[in-house]
């Protein structure tokens, strides 16, 4: 079954961003971390932005961050790392 992406992305670099980075890789297989501050997450269809933004710690009763998740429409254009397309290919494919 095919994955759907989350962007999650936090407002700035925060002392907390490799625990953030952390937290997210625990929970979810094959997190693509771009920059410091945003993170691609593949996930089930069945998990949502609010999951997502609860265990990076940006929601919920354990925020310790702040930023925003977003769900990515498998519709995006740009110049960049060929590893960024490579990695969106393979978890859309998948």
């Amino acid at each position: 079954m095919a994955k759907k992406v989350l962007a999650v992305v936090l407002d700035g670099t925060q002392g907390s961003n490799a625990a953030i980075e952390k937290r997210l890789r625990k929970e979810y297989a094959n997190v693509h971390r771009y920059t410091e501050t945003f993170f691609l997450v593949p996930v089930d269809p069945a998990v949502g932005p609010a999951q997502v933004a609860a265990t990076a710690g940006i929601k919920g009763p354990g925020r310790d961050a702040t930023g925003v998740v977003f769900k990515l429409n498998a519709a995006y254009a740009g110049f960049t790392h060929k590893t960024l397309w490579e990695w969106l290919s393979d978890v859309e494919g998948s």
